[in-house]
């Protein structure tokens, strides 16, 4: 029998889902927390209406923010999906709306990206390929008798998206910044404030070792750590160690590290979780009365429910081959691309690229130029785009050049049509001098963009 046969019948085991169903209902109030936290932090209101100005993804310039109670509602709905997910009501209809509202917020300020939010929308999909909402939900007759089981590839799905995300981030990490000049770990704990609950650890030495190395290995041995059986209870520890210490460094991840820490789960079987099979028996185990007792047989093979726990659909089978086709080979683009992706942003999103980099701003002016007088107009940024997107545009040539032709577009509005657009923008990139981002001298309202050529109107970064 060859190998793929194999995989394919390990893969169709059978398998105790009460892990999946847990993950699936810590996850749920987890996403629905996630909308209140987009709410109380106006989201919408200044991050997606107030700006004059979004910057959008490549190919997505036809999504726009519709009205306010549209988009309040949409962040509704992710909420009550989140719920409905955590409670196994409406299971499948839940994940895709969840995924489908996240991904309508998510996609439409590419400033506000974060690998995190993607990973949730992924997990969200992933979700709605599985049996999850019969363990551990308030759907009747969840299973009626026997082991509560799943076939083996429905934990595996997510076992696999999780060591993507760690593996890749370690890909990541094998550049020299990293590996020799211990950035952006060196220069992020130079900035941490002395005041940080973290800063007596973290601006030592040792530390900044620790966490450049040690995170490196981390991710980079995730696949042997949490895959072998005798290791991953063991591994468990640098682990749930990594994700809070990140927890509490980095303000900007917010529920991420407690996500990854619910995911660990996912690694283990039920019979290796005493706790879970206590807290949540099966039919088999609960106790029996003593009318039952009478009638049951000494012996007594699993009970599959009408709706057959380890058949898959053949959609489904090729649907997941095309989704982790994708997820391995396209985080990989940026390497075969002619500018630096880390430098300019452009291949760096959807590619687990967490953490790797870390830049201030020294100095960011933008310009309009008559084009027949020579008439210089300062910009006053902030009265188009927020903080937020002003630091996308020191990660994102393309949001540089994006701004240019909006100011292009206002110009034209105010009587100064044809108007050139210059920018002046300094940044300090892992601990090098501060250093300019764009050709001050270019007109960048009128530049182009292809991802597949060499933009000259970048200015290189310095080694």
């Amino acid at each position: 029998m060859g190998i793929i046969q194999k995989f394919k019948q390990w893969l169709a085991e059978p398998i105790d889902g009460r892990v999946l169903g847990l993950f699936r209902l810590v996850f749920g109030l987890f996403m629905a927390y996630e909308a209140y936290v987009y709410y109380r932090m106006g989201l919408i209101d200044q991050g997606l209406l107030a700006p004059k100005v979004l910057f959008k993804y490549d190919g997505l310039g036809w999504l726009h923010p519709i009205s306010k109670p549209v988009m309040l509602a949409a962040l509704g709905v992710m909420g009550v999906s989140g719920l409905l997910i955590a409670a196994g009501w409406f299971f499948r209809w839940a994940c895709w709306l969840f995924a489908l509202s996240l991904s309508f917020i998510f996609f439409q300020e590419k400033s506000y990206y974060n690998n995190h939010i993607y990973l949730f929308i992924l997990l969200g999909i992933l979700l709605s390929f599985t049996q999850a909402d019969r363990f551990m939900s308030w759907r009747k007759n969840a299973y009626s008798s026997g082991m509560p089981v799943v076939a083996r590839w429905q934990q595996f799905i997510f076992q696999a998206q999780i060591i993507i995300v760690y593996f890749y981030g370690g890909i990541t990490k094998l550049k020299s910044d990293w590996l020799f000049r211990q950035e952006p770990i060196r220069s992020m704990a130079e900035t941490m404030p002395s005041s940080h609950l973290m800063a007596p650890f973290v601006k030592s030495e040792f530390a900044i070792y620790a966490l450049t190395y040690g995170g490196l290995l981390l991710d980079l041995l995730a696949p042997l750590l949490l895959w072998h059986k005798q290791v991953r209870r063991w591994a468990l520890l640098p682990f749930v160690g990594f994700h809070l210490a990140n927890s509490r460094i980095f303000s900007d991840i917010g529920i991420f590290p407690y996500v990854m820490l619910a995911s660990l789960i996912l690694f283990f079987e039920t019979r290796e979780i005493p706790w879970l099979r206590r807290l949540v028996k099966t039919p088999a185990q609960a106790p029996a009365s003593k009318k039952t007792k009478q009638k049951a047989p000494h012996t007594a093979a699993p009970i599959l429910p009408p709706e057959n726990p380890l058949s898959t659909p053949r959609w489904v089978a090729h649907a997941l081959t095309v989704y982790f086709a994708f997820q391995l080979l396209f985080p990989f683009r940026g390497f075969f691309l002619p500018n630096n992706m880390d430098w300019t942003g452009i291949g760096k999103n959807f590619s687990w690229r967490m953490k790797v980099d870390t830049r201030s701003l020294e100095a960011f002016e933008v310009t309009i130029h008559h084009p027949t007088t020579g008439q210089v107009m300062p910009v006053e940024v902030l009265t188009f785009v927020n903080q937020m997107q002003v630091l996308n545009m020191t990660l994102d040539v393309r949001s540089v050049a994006a701004f240019a032709r909006a100011m292009k577009e206002v110009a034209a509005e105010r009587g100064v049509p044809n108007a050139i657009v210059k920018a002046r923008i300094m940044v300090r990139y892992n601990g090098r001098h501060a250093q300019l981002f764009v050709n001050p001298d270019v007109d960048l309202a009128s530049v182009t963009y292809s991802p597949f050529k060499k933009l000259d109107w970048v200015i290189p970064l310095n080694k």
